[in-house]
């Protein structure tokens, strides 16, 4: 396992996890068990056997650090002319970000010492990098990224201690300290990592009163450059029927309800965008 990382897919020509045209790898591996979780495939470490529509396979396989390299470079002239295809007036300066590399999962940076050659050839050639990360993991991860990542998309769940321990089975005081480092980072030039934070909006969980103004309180005081809400849905069905598991019983969320919380977050200062999935 030493200097190897589990992966379950390389996604090209990806628009909606990061800036311009980026190339996403999943890694496997996540520290939460959230109910609504829509890469189930990803929380286990270990690879898993799957079946779907008759056909067998395994969710996870090894890679090193110089094969997925070789991978993702092919599609480093992507990335580099992709600032054109983002949409101008972006007060936020994310369309003056190249495209590039996004690791997702999962919780990518649980994987961060077997990743840190990864980046250290991407950032010689100049590569953008973008992690999405729910902030569950031990600060030195944390730490140790902060050196190599450009951007980071950061989840919020939820925001009480008990529940959080309950049913996602997170240390919200682990989640508040890791969100205190990635905002007081600097880099030798005094500037901080851009952070984007991400709502998964979910009937009975994340879109309660209590936990959208603990959310609502949580930005106004990071001040993250966007928030992006996110409504539940239901695209993970799949990947839960080829494990043999149940799908997560969705109760449903409103429109309306999308718009209140939008102008909520807005209500801080914040700019907040409803992203449709």
């Amino acid at each position: 396992m030493d200097n190897r990382l589990i992966i379950t897919n390389i996604q090209h020509f990806s628009l909606h996890d990061g800036p311009g045209i980026r190339t996403t790898v999943f890694l496997k591996g996540c520290t939460l068990c959230c109910p609504w979780c829509s890469n189930p495939e990803n929380i286990s470490m270990a690879p898993e056997h799957y079946k779907k529509g008759g056909i067998t396979g395994v969710y996870g396989r090894e890679v090193s650090a110089d094969e997925l390299y070789d991978e993702l470079i092919k599609d480093r002239l992507f990335y580099e002319e992709s600032i054109s295809y983002q949409e101008k007036g972006d007060e936020q300066g994310l369309n003056e970000l190249p495209g590039g590399v996004t690791f997702s999962g999962g919780e990518p940076l649980l994987q961060i010492d077997n990743l840190i050659p990864l980046l250290e050839k991407l950032k010689r050639e100049n590569v953008h990098i973008a992690v999405e990360t729910s902030l569950f993991i031990q600060n030195r991860q944390l730490v140790s990224a902060l050196k190599y990542v450009d951007l980071f998309y950061v989840d919020i769940k939820i925001m009480n201690e008990i529940k959080c321990k309950d049913i996602l089975h997170g240390d919200l005081n682990l989640y508040f300290k890791n969100l205190d480092s990635l905002f007081s980072w600097r880099d030798k030039m005094n500037r901080p990592r851009p952070v984007v934070m991400r709502v998964p909006v979910i009937g009975g969980y994340t879109d309660l009163s209590d936990n959208r103004n603990a959310v609502a309180n949580l930005v106004s005081k990071y001040k993250p450059l966007k928030v992006e809400i996110i409504k539940e849905h239901n695209l993970g069905a799949g990947k839960y029927e080829s494990l043999g598991r149940n799908t997560p019983d969705y109760k449903g969320v409103s429109d309306e309800l999308m718009e209140i919380y939008k102008a909520e977050i807005e209500s801080t200062g914040v700019n907040a965008e409803i992203c449709r999935i």
